[in-house]
């Protein structure tokens, strides 16, 4: 009898312990993903994008939710990645991809951090934003700035609205290992992370490029990759290249559909789309839609990858711009059309005529249906399908 209570006893004892250290691990885990102590005046890690991995108390997590941030966190924007830091109200920082940043102070109206590497978009209106990298410290107030820091310890502060820095909006400074130095801000010197945030912004405040001055950039760069286009291509002295058709490669459709876009590879969809607008260019006989898209690839530095296919005789079209089939979703990839067509056979198999419309275009659902095609039956990544 005694020994049958010894043995309950000894159960109840082992059943405690483990109690106690499934609730000990909850307990470590939620601290470290913030689920106890919320202060409610702490800055927080938004919208999301991507990879972004938070290391706190040195361990490390993707982060796929807003969280609260504490002193000490580590930020890491993967390629591809992205997100936002809400400070208060009328404050937050845009980090672009492969930006790395630590926060050394949390407070909404006390907030540092020290940027190691990569761009990033600060705004800020009533509380102040201290922004720190090498030995320079910015404080930003009513004032929108983006902040790059590269390797070796240069840094680039341009100035859009407002001043920081000792410059005012319409000036960049540079911290490079020969000194400082400061000029006006060209608008050419813009990437595609920093026209995106710029066009958010000026919905909210008046920055030193409007959103007019945005589209004409934006069209002065689709036209110079069109005529790089057509430059190239011209000048294959072996080819008489007497005839004409267009070209035009979008993914368009990966914009209705990032929930299944693999993360790594938000960073090469265009924010409309379109990899190349439509393009006018000179084939020669007999030459086929394979052969103007991986010419036209080659001038406007668009990356390629194709294979060649024993089966149907033909090039199979991996993947442009790094994306390939089955980066968004189980049914998609690359397909093309000629005069809205699509025709059931590859790209290689296709020989051109003069005036032909040439669209390569990337399908999500339903092998094709989302950009006209019929589906199952129809011509993927430019050769049959129906697997």
């Amino acid at each position: 009898m005694n020994k049958k209570k010894k043995q309950k006893t000894a159960n109840l004892i082992m059943v405690l312990i483990i109690v106690v250290i499934v609730a000990a691990g909850i307990a470590a885990a939620g601290f470290i993903l913030g689920w106890f102590g919320n202060s409610g005046d702490a800055a927080r890690l938004s919208d999301v994008r991507g990879i972004v991995n938070l290391t706190r108390s040195g361990v490390t997590y993707a982060v796929s939710e807003e969280t609260e941030l504490r002193a000490g966190d580590e930020i890491v924007c993967e390629a591809g990645g992205s997100a936002a830091i809400r400070i208060g109200e009328g404050s937050a920082l845009a980090i672009g991809q492969k930006a790395a940043l630590s926060v050394e102070k949390e407070k909404e109206k006390e907030f540092t951090a020290n940027i190691t590497a990569g761009e990033l978009f600060a705004t800020a209106d009533k509380e102040a934003v201290m922004l720190k990298f090498a030995d320079e410290e910015i404080t930003v107030q009513d004032a929108v700035v983006s902040l790059s820091v590269q390797s070796g310890g240069a840094a680039t502060l341009n100035v859009y609205a407002g001043s920081a820095g000792g410059a005012s909006a319409g000036e960049t400074v540079l911290w490079s290992a020969g000194g400082k130095d400061q000029s006006a801000l060209e608008i050419e010197s813009l990437n595609a992370f920093a026209v995106r945030q710029l066009r958010g912004f000026n919905e909210i405040r008046e920055t030193c490029f409007t959103n007019a001055d945005l589209d004409a950039l934006e069209a002065e760069r689709a036209a110079a990759k069109a005529q790089a286009a057509q430059s190239v291509m011209a000048e294959d002295e072996e080819k008489d290249l007497s005839h004409k058709c267009t070209i035009t490669i979008v993914c368009d459709t990966i914009l209705d559909n990032k929930d299944k876009l693999d993360p790594a590879k938000a960073e090469f969809v265009p924010d409309d789309g379109i990899l190349l607008e439509t393009t006018e260019v000179p084939f020669a006989d007999g030459e086929t839609v394979f052969d103007v898209l991986q010419r036209v690839c080659a001038a406007c530095g668009l990356q390629l990858e194709y294979s060649w296919t024993p089966l149907y005789d033909a090039y199979y079209i991996e993947g442009i711009n790094h994306l390939y089939e089955f980066d968004c979703g189980s049914e998609s990839g690359w397909m093309f059309k000629v005069n809205g067509w699509f025709p059931n056979y590859g790209c290689s198999s296709y020989t051109l005529e003069e005036g032909d419309d040439i669209v390569w275009c990337y399908t999500c659902v339903g092998l094709g249906v989302d950009v006209g095609g019929v589906g199952v039956g129809g011509n993927r990544s430019g050769e049959q399908t129906g697997k």
